[in-house]
């Protein structure tokens, strides 16, 4: 039996996983520079590497208040539509290898046009706890229309251009 690898992190109390195929990295001390009127959902962005990275706000995105006010929280470094993104999450639980029966689809009743990001949804054992718990699983490239990943990249392409 096949098994996939998910990273499982936390928005409040809640948990959410990616694909570990979609994650490039974690960083754990960064700086966000807020970008006035950026792309909406986007916190700001980060210089990693010789690269400007936009940092989405999955927070804003899922309507998720803000109270957590901890100082270590992450970010998961991910690519899609050929722009390098960051994700920033309130802690990291772990890599969880997920046999494939425990991978299922979204029910149609949690599907609309505003929960297309939503990809699948896992049981998984944490293991800090061992306890089995429900995880939504995101699809990276469905966070944002098109025309949003367009006007990022855009952005930083001309801001990469006026360093040179």
């Amino acid at each position: 039996m096949a098994e996939i690898k998910y990273m499982v992190f936390n928005l409040e109390d809640q948990l959410y996983s990616l694909k570990l195929s979609n994650i490039n990295g974690i960083e754990y001390i960064y700086n966000i520079v807020p970008v006035p009127a950026g792309a909406k959902y986007m916190k700001g962005i980060i210089h990693l590497r010789n690269q400007i990275v936009p940092v989405y706000n999955l927070k804003e995105r899922f309507s998720i208040e803000e109270t957590n006010t901890s100082t270590e929280r992450q970010l998961l470094i991910t690519e899609t539509h050929g722009i390098k993104l960051g994700i920033e999450v309130d802690g990291v639980k772990g890599i969880i290898p997920v046999p494939e029966e425990n991978i299922k689809e979204v029910p149609h009743v949690v599907k609309s046009d505003d929960t297309t990001y939503l990809e699948n949804v896992i049981k998984v054992t944490l293991p800090e706890t061992g306890k089995t718990e429900i995880v939504l699983t995101i699809s990276i490239d469905r966070l944002m229309p098109d025309k949003d990943f367009d006007s990022i990249a855009s952005s930083i392409s001309n801001m990469e251009q006026s360093d040179e």
